[in-house]
């Protein structure tokens, strides 16, 4: 049963269907099969019960309040205002608008969480400046599609928060785990920019004055406080990630009403409007995973996986090259939220009995999974930025390789140095 389960959802994958409803239907189909004769019957009540229990959370309120979040800021004018800002402050380095790309998507993880929002929003204002600052289409887009990458791995972040309700850690240590990785993928990003503008001769641009950077940081310091209200209020204790992500709301909505003056009552119905589209989305995934989830385990796919993995070694340290070699893997096809909803109940058991930290090993897939938004064939960063450049999608395959080796440098610093994790955490026990 437990082999026709996986056979069935990626059939069902490779046939094209929607990943919520393959989740769905694979877990059901067995179900249903175990009441044949001479089966193992699974209690058909579990459909019902997991599916209401997938989404039974108190976290997970938090979800559908960040991409509220997320959304009021990119269709209110705060990631144009955001945007000015990092090229007054950094558009002399070196790498220019290129480097400006990336300080952005680290300022913007600390908004909306969502790694796909920060890529569409980034990429329609930054991709075409780049392009003017000397940048081929190909390249800019790959530069926007990497360094969106980081918006899920610094607080707050959609993925952690469904890591955390599964694995009951708490999300607020999740969110802080989080910064130094973040940081560390950005600088990495950072210094091979510098390195490609270095080499090509890029053009280096005039320095800004004190007063145009005072300008752009009166303009942009409601947009800034944004993410200080956000992960203050949960790093400080005030607030958890769920009342951190209303406050950010309510925060975000007074900002683009009152201050900026860009979002009116029909704008707004449209932020309301693809805020619920995604949350439903995320949600139907949710649903599919934690059923699917059960089904394996029900079938002990722990111990199997356990068995196959210490056969080969019960180092900690091969093992987790083993594990992250699985989810770059399972990346390439699947999208994160599913492969978290599926491993999460099944590797966290395992690593913990060699000793390794839930709450690294939470940022080590986390990392890990952001690269699978800019590996093909699924790589979902590829196909938006290629359509923001108005370029086949294989260029921008072919320009993100050398940044997927960049953040594949990061994710091993990560895993190898579980302090990078830990650190901050350790600071609030």
């Amino acid at each position: 049963m437990l082999a026709l389960l996986f056979i069935s959802m990626f059939l069902g994958i490779l046939l094209g269907m929607d990943m919520a409803f393959v989740l769905l239907m694979s877990p059901i189909l067995i179900v249903l099969l175990s009441h044949m004769p001479g089966g193992l019957s699974i209690p058909i009540e579990v459909i019902p019960q997991y599916i209401f229990g997938g989404m039974d959370s108190f976290s997970f309120t938090a979800i559908p309040l960040f991409i509220l979040a997320g959304e009021l800021m990119n269709r209110g004018g705060i990631t144009d205002k955001l945007v000015e800002f990092a090229q007054k402050l950094i558009g002399h380095i070196r790498g220019g608008v290129g480097q400006v790309g990336v300080v952005i998507n680290v300022i913007m993880a600390g908004m909306s969480g969502s790694a796909v929002a920060d890529c569409a929003s980034t990429g329609s204002v930054l991709i075409p400046a780049m392009k003017k600052d000397g940048y081929s289409s190909e390249r800019s887009a790959a530069i926007i599609a990497s360094a969106s990458t980081i918006g899920p791995v610094f607080p707050p972040s959609i993925p952690l928060i469904i890591i955390g309700s599964i694995s009951g850690i708490s999300v607020g240590k999740l969110f802080l785990a989080g910064i130094i990785p973040g940081i560390i993928m950005g600088i990495a990003l950072m210094v091979y920019i510098y390195i490609y503008a270095k080499k090509n001769k890029l053009a280096v641009k005039k320095k800004a004055t004190h007063k145009e950077r005072f300008q752009s940081t009166k303009s942009a310091f409601f947009a800034l406080l944004l993410p200080v209200f956000i992960v203050g209020s949960i790093v400080t204790g005030i607030a958890s990630p769920t009342e951190s992500a209303a406050i950010g709301v309510l925060y975000a909505l007074i900002v683009t009403v009152f201050y900026y003056k860009e979002m009116n009552a029909k704008l707004l119905y449209k932020v309301l409007l693809n805020s619920t589209i995604a949350t439903g989305a995320i949600g139907l995934v949710t649903v599919g995973g934690v059923l699917f989830g059960w089904v394996a385990t029900y079938y002990d796919i722990g111990i199997v996986i356990k068995d196959i993995l210490f056969s080969i070694s019960t180092n900690p340290i091969v093992i987790l090259l083993i594990v992250n070699l699985m989810l770059i893997i399972l990346g390439m096809v699947i999208e994160a939220i599913p492969i978290i909803l599926l491993s999460v109940p099944i590797m966290f058991p395992i690593l913990t009995s060699l000793g390794i930290d839930p709450i690294h090993f939470s940022i080590i897939m986390t990392v890990n999974l952001m690269i699978g938004l800019v590996t093909p064939p699924v790589g979902l960063h590829l196909f938006i930025t290629s359509s923001i450049a108005k370029v086949p999608i294989m260029s921008v395959i072919r320009e993100s390789f050398p940044f997927v080796i960049v953040l594949l440098v990061a994710l091993l610093i990560v895993t190898f140095v579980p302090q990078t994790s830990l650190f901050i955490p350790s600071l609030f026990n």
